[in-house]
């Protein structure tokens, strides 16, 4: 399977903001590569558009330019290394929210070196590595004699600042159980202020009441990340946002993000432009969240096109994992009501962080794999970005439970109709698939009622045809192919659908 390295899905992201030619001087420069490199980069990048219908273009005396005809589909990433360490540092964080917010409003290497009581090299030095890091979000960073500044669009900018601000939350997530806990509030109110801070707090406990429903994690820091770099950038006048007249939505969450800006205009003396209103109605269409008071509606079931992915998703995983997801309706409405949100976040490109992400990858690999696998492929025909790694894992975690609620501790009787080698090679071979089963007994068709009579048993699994039983029967051959192991979990599934009714 063909795969984009990180740089070249920065390179990608970096011409689909560009209006026109980029030199190929200054795409070496922005990645820090040759121009050679830069050339055998975009030969790969043209390679894996190669069916897509995209392709980077290069023109002598011109440079680069990116020829897409549709939505271009990348496999999301969280950066390289040099990325991570930035975010890891107080002081390049520092810096870079700085040039940041400030943007595009130039600062001095004077004022930097006397803010952050560190050499005038060093300074220079930490911009060389934040330029990198800017890069990803398609952001530049301009260097002149009036000081240094970032220049790109509004949008990406409040994305750059996004990425610190979650970071900062997320990287204490397993510290405590609090959505914006008192480390990381201490931190961001030393960056943002005491006020915004309470602000943005108070604000999505408005929006929860309007809403009767909490916005769950990783939802919340995205929305919480949101109004604060809004108010960040609106304080500072630095704020860009296109100005066109917005479609509003017939809907509940419409109606809320309109009430929102309202109030914030009420809290801070300028007015938002209109903009804001769609920017929060996004993140709210996009977020997960559990009612307070009431069970979590099917409706998300009528959503055709989430319903339609989360049954091409089951079915690729059903094969690939051997295992049958298809019949198993509950993991179907947690998907729906998964992925009606998670097509939001994609289609808004809207990017969530999963702090369990490192363990999941780990703990769960095989599930994780086959997850991202079955993404890629339906991705093939799908006008959304493919789900990031962070959205797999939240995947993985509903298919892994559903397997496991299937392959919990149960009680098994076998009936065999063979000898003794076949009863011994079906028994060995159930155990294997299904290691935390206990088969109670190995027993004829003649003698089943009478071992029933003595025996509770959760499951029968038969080679021979039997008569119809309260328990539920699954019927497979004596030497227990794959598609047995299909038929014995299709009988489950089967049964907790009816007990569930």
């Amino acid at each position: 399977m063909k795969v984009l390295s990180k740089r070249q899905i920065s390179l990608v992201n970096r011409l689909a903001h560009e209006n026109g030619w980029l030199t190929t001087a200054q795409a070496a420069k922005m990645l820090n590569i040759s121009v050679s490199t830069l050339r055998r980069d975009v030969e790969a990048i043209n390679l894996f558009f190669a069916d897509k219908d995209s392709v980077i273009l290069s023109r002598p005396g011109l440079g680069l330019k990116l020829d897409a005809h549709d939505i271009v589909s990348l496999p999301a990433t969280s950066g390289d290394e040099h990325v991570v360490n930035i975010l890891k540092s107080k002081r390049l964080v520092g810096i870079a929210t700085d040039l940041l917010t400030h943007s595009p409003s130039p600062l001095s290497i004077s004022f930097l070196s006397e803010k952050y009581f560190i050499s005038r090299s060093s300074i220079v030095e930490d911009l060389n590595k934040i330029e990198r890091w800017v890069a990803c979000f398609a952001l530049l960073m301009v260097k002149n004699r009036t000081g240094t500044f970032i220049e790109g669009t509004d949008y990406d900018i409040r994305k750059a600042l996004k990425e610190i601000i979650t970071h900062s939350v997320l990287c204490n997530y397993q510290m405590t159980d609090s959505r914006i806990d008192r480390f990381s509030r201490v931190q961001l109110i030393n960056e943002f202020g005491q006020d915004s801070v309470s602000n943005c707090i108070n604000l999505i406990t408005y929006i929860e009441d309007e809403l009767g429903c909490a916005i769950s994690e990783p939802y919340y820091t995205n929305l919480f990340s949101h109004l604060l770099v809004t108010i960040r950038r609106m304080e500072k006048r630095n704020s860009r946002p296109p100005n066109d007249p917005v479609q509003a939505h017939n809907s509940k969450e419409w109606l809320i993000a309109e009430k929102a800006i309202i109030w914030l205009e009420q809290k801070y003396a300028f007015t938002f432009p209109a903009i804001e209103v769609n920017y929060i109605y996004q993140y709210l269409v996009s977020s997960g969240k559990h009612p307070e008071h009431t069970v979590p509606s099917a409706r998300g079931l009528h959503d055709k096109e989430a319903l339609d992915y989360a049954i091409q998703l089951t079915s690729l995983l059903s094969q690939s994992l051997k295992c049958d997801l298809i019949s198993d309706q509950t993991l179907l409405n947690s998907l729906v009501m998964h992925i009606k949100p998670m097509l939001n976040r994609l289609s808004f490109r809207i990017i969530i962080h999963n702090p369990l992400l490192d363990e999941i990858k780990k703990e769960l690999s095989p599930v994780f794999v086959a997850v991202r696998d079955a993404t890629l492929t339906m991705n093939k025909n799908s006008k959304h970005d493919p789900p990031s790694e962070d959205e797999v894992a939240y995947l993985t975690v509903y298919i892994q439970a559903a397997i496991e609620k299937v392959k919990e501790n149960k009680k098994i009787i076998l009936v065999c109709s063979s000898g003794v080698g076949t009863s011994q090679l079906l028994y060995s071979r159930i155990t294997k698939a299904f290691p935390d089963w206990e088969i109670i007994d190995i027993v004829p068709g003649s003698r089943l009622k009478k071992t029933l009579a003595e025996k509770q048993c959760d499951l029968i699994i038969s080679t021979i045809r039997i008569e119809e039983m309260m328990i539920p029967v699954a019927y497979v051959s004596a030497l227990f192919s794959a598609k047995d192991i299909i038929r014995v979990t299709e009988t489950l599934f089967a049964e907790r659908h009816i007990q569930e009714k």
